[in-house]
């Protein structure tokens, strides 16, 4: 992390005791996605607290959950490698074989990782204790809780549909006449077809997509409003020490951004994808496959609205904290004017610490902003019409 350069006349200074609540109440804002991302595996918490020494009882909890988690991402891959083999859709299934790998990677990626998300919530938390603000965070947490219900709600749905539905029932009666893989071996007619629905729910019910989500999402909420009321502060400002506090909050949370950047960069490329090829497989079969039933289409509606809402979140977050930075460091830019008699130390200290360009990407390769939603929607209607029609020739 870059280190700020102040005058030798210059110096910060910190947060009055009253300010801290503020921080404390992030923290436990963010509590229902540290529990979610402990239930995955992922002991962000642990990071947040002062003690390091971790009892037996706690060590082996963490070792059971993390074998069960293990086993809840290997286990719908190894099914689905073997559904590739045996069912003959094998248009649907190899895509769905693609995306639970990418999945599966994007996760070890923010396992690695829980050390430094840990490290960003404490710099957030900080920084809400110097810059004082009006964030309801009560709010904030009720709206956590109800995203994550939601999202569950929407899989539970999903699932109880699935299993009510023909799709369902055409599949189960593939698998029990399939005479090839019981001819390896001495099982009965019914162990595929419960395979099947065992490797359907664990995937559903065990991947990390709401975690993930809901992590980088509510992560970007509050630096688009730490970025905001760093430029609010800016515009009021009349005190030199006020203006380098401001400086060295504004240097921290574009690190911060950066710091999520390098982390959430490939999995949030792995949301977006994975979003995309769900709402493309919805739209299409609700759209061209005329002969689907009234209750199979509502499986595809779920499913539509499930991906919809990530693909937004992720997007329309990260959109928006780019350009509260963006407004910010065009304040920061501006801040020696402010401040007359410190003209010249504060343009020397602006040109030397704040010309980055700092956004946020999928996979370092796409930068992430407003116009990237038009370009999902764009991509999905050009590959629907194409698809469409290849079919129609081939018929």
């Amino acid at each position: 992390m870059r280190v700020l350069t102040v005058l030798n006349n210059w110096k910060v200074v910190t947060a009055p005791e009253n300010c801290r609540r503020s921080g404390k109440e992030f923290l436990k804002s963010f509590s229902p996605i540290l529990l979610l991302f402990y239930i995955k595996g992922v002991d962000i918490s642990s990071c947040l607290c002062r003690e390091s020494n971790k009892s037996k009882k706690h060590i082996i909890m963490n070792t059971f959950i993390q074998i069960g988690n293990i086993f809840v991402l290997v286990f719908p891959v190894v099914c689905q490698l073997l559904w590739v083999l045996i069912l003959p859709m094998k248009k649907i299934e190899c895509p769905f074989l693609l995306v639970f790998v990418m999945q599966i990677s994007s996760y070890y990626f923010i396992r690695r990782s829980q050390n430094q998300i840990g490290q960003i919530l404490k710099i957030l938390n900080r920084i809400s204790h110097q810059l004082q603000g009006d964030t309801d965070y009560r709010k904030r947490k009720i709206v956590t809780y109800v995203f994550c219900i939601v999202m569950h709600c929407l899989i539970i749905a999903y699932l109880y549909i699935y299993f009510c539905s023909e799709r369902r029932i055409i599949e189960q009666e593939y698998l029990k006449n399939y005479t090839l893989f019981r001819g390896f071996s001495k099982l009965s007619a019914n162990c595929l077809p419960l395979l099947r629905d065992f490797s359907v729910c664990i995937y559903t019910l065990g991947n990390n997509i709401i975690g993930t989500t809901a992590c980088y999402t509510f992560l970007c909420v509050q630096l688009r409003c730490l970025f905001l009321r760093v430029a609010n502060q800016i515009r009021s400002v009349k005190e030199e020490n006020s203006a380098c506090q401001l400086l060295h909050a504004y240097d921290e949370l574009a690190n911060v951004l950066s710091n999520i950047d390098d982390i959430f960069s490939y999995t949030v490329f792995v949301l977006v994808v994975s979003s995309m090829a769900g709402l493309f497989r919805s739209i299409y079969s609700l759209i061209f496959l005329m002969e689907t039933h009234f209750e199979f289409s509502f499986l595809y509606w779920f499913i539509g609205i499930y991906y919809s809402i990530v693909l937004l979140s992720v997007i329309f977050s990260a959109s928006e904290t780019v350009q509260a930075r963006k407004l910010a460091r065009e304040l920061i830019v501006s801040l020696p004017g402010f401040l007359p008699l410190r003209y010249t130390e504060l343009k020397k200290m602006v040109r030397r610490n704040f010309k980055r360009k700092i956004v946020l990407t999928l996979w370092k390769t796409y930068t992430i902003d407003r116009s990237l939603l038009f370009s999902a929607l764009g991509t999905l209607v050009t590959y629907g019409i194409l698809i469409a029609t290849l079919g129609n020739v081939q018929r």
